[in-house]
C-alpha cells in the first residue's frame, strides 16, 4: 500500500537554522531571517512511502516485490529483514520553485541549507510515523547514492522509484537521467526495523564530508564487503 504524507510540519526554528547558518554579519543574519520565514510559511514537505517485502537475497543480489537490486549494502543489512518500507521525502516543489529566483549565489546557497533542514523535518515525520504506526523502536535506512558509490549505485534510484510508484504525481519529485532528484532536496531509500540503528555514513571512508552523521567504521566496512 502506498502511503502519501503531506501534511508534514516545519519543526526548524530560526535558532536551530541560524547555528547551521553560521551567519555573523548583523545586516545578513536580518535579511536572511526574513526570507527564512518567508521559506517557512511557503514550504510543504512531504513523504511517499510504499510496505514490500524482501523476496529473496543471493549474493549481492536482493529482489524486493519482484524489482531487482544489487547491493552488498543492502545484501548484508536485510539478511534477517522480511519488510521494509520503500520512501521518498523532499522539502517540497513549493519552496524550491520560490528559492529557485534568487540569484545571489552566497543567498541561493543560505536558501539550500534552509531547504535542507526543511527536508530533515520530513524525514524526523516519517521515521515517528513509522515508529509509531508500527511500533518500532529503531529504524534504520539504506539511501542509493550514498556514501561511497559502491555501497548501493545511484543508478538503481530507478528501480526503488518505480516500486514505489508515481511519485512525480504524488510528492512532485522527478528523477534526471543521472538518477539525481528534482528537488534537490530530496531523498529516498529504504527504511527498515532493526536491533541498532545504520547510517551509510558508516560505510563511508569520505573525509571531511559535511553531511556525516557517523563515524567510519572500519571493521564494518571490511565484514560487509569481504
Amino acid at each position: 500500500m502506498i502511503r502519501k504524507l503531506d501534511n508534514i510540519p516545519v519543526t526548524t526554528t530560526w535558532e536551530q537554522a541560524l547555528e547551521k547558518l553560521r551567519i555573523n554579519d548583523e545586516d545578513d543574519v536580518a535579511m536572511v531571517s526574513g526570507l527564512f520565514k518567508t521559506a517557512k510559511n511557503i514550504a510543504r514537505p512531504k513523504a511517499l512511502y510504499r510496505e514490500c517485502y524482501v523476496e529473496n537475497i543471493n549474493g549481492k543480489a536482493v529482489r524486493i516485490d519482484g524489482v531487482d537490486f544489487e547491493s552488498d549494502v543492502l545484501a548484508a543489512n536485510l539478511k534477517k529483514v522480511h519488510r521494509v518500507f520503500a520512501y521518498v521525502s523532499t522539502c517540497g516543489t513549493e519552496v524550491d520553485d520560490w528559492s529557485a529566483g534568487e540569484k545571489d549565489y552566497i543567498v541561493s546557497l543560505w536558501l539550500d541549507m534552509i531547504k535542507q533542514l526543511f527536508l530533515q523535518d520530513a524525514n524526523k515525520f516519517l521515521r515517528d510515523y513509522l515508529k509509531k504506526g508500527y511500533g518500532f523502536e529503531t529504524i534504520s535506512a539504506v539511501n542509493p547514492g550514498s556514501g561511497n558509490k559502491e555501497n548501493w549505485p545511484i543508478a538503481q534510484q530507478a528501480g526503488l522509484f518505480a516500486m514505489i510508484g508515481n511519485v512525480k504525481q504524488e510528492i512532485g519529485v522527478t528523477l534526471t537521467d543521472s538518477f539525481l532528484m528534482l528537488p534537490i532536496k530530496s531523498s529516498s531509500g529504504l527504511l527498515y526495523q532493526s536491533d541498532t540503528e545504520f547510517t551509510n555514513c558508516s560505510l563511508c571512508g569520505r573525509k571531511n564530508c559535511v553531511g556525516r552523521r557517523a563515524d567510519f567504521n572500519k571493521e564494518l566496512y571490511e565484514r560487509t564487503f569481504d
